[in-house]
């Protein structure tokens, strides 16, 4: 019998694409450069880390996000330490580029963007946020933020 290692999901939002990859210790996924658009990948739990391909240089992922330009487009290995669940985030058009930053307080939007709850429970603006909630961001509104046990990432195409 086969023993559940990775599951993958895809989901395209109106100005992006969130890959999402769960799975146990000990695992690796290969990824090729044909579907590898990945900007940043965002660790919630778990420990690993990413290369290209038949390459000593690699990241090791920490909890938050994780810029993971650098292997746009190339051939990716990521091996698992421990049982993860990893976000990534991915630009509909690979002439894209995107910034992300993770949001932890209260804050003027300064360019229209995209924030995305990873993980928890962050109240934004008096509305409790659920993992996947994601909403578009105007310039010069003011957002108030109790993050709490939440994972926020705001991201603006460049």
């Amino acid at each position: 019998m086969t023993e559940f290692k990775c599951k993958r999901f895809l989901k395209k939002c109106e100005e992006f694409l969130i890959c999402s990859e769960i799975g146990g210790g000990n695992v690796l996924v290969s990824e090729h450069s044909y579907f590898r658009s990945t900007l940043y990948q965002i660790c919630l739990y778990g420990g690993g880390k990413v290369g290209k391909c038949f390459d000593n240089e690699y990241i090791e992922f920490k909890r938050g996000i994780n810029d993971v330009k650098q292997f746009k487009n190339q051939h990716t290995n990521f091996y698992s330490y421990e049982p993860f669940h990893i976000y990534g985030f991915n630009a509909l058009n690979d002439s894209e580029d995107w910034n992300a930053e993770e949001i932890k307080e209260s804050f003027i939007c300064n360019q229209r963007g995209w924030l995305i709850c990873f993980d928890g429970n962050p109240i934004v603006n008096q509305k409790e946020l659920q993992r996947m909630d994601y909403a578009l961001l105007e310039r010069g509104n003011n957002y108030d933020i109790d993050i709490k046990d939440g994972l926020l990432g705001f991201f603006t195409r460049l």
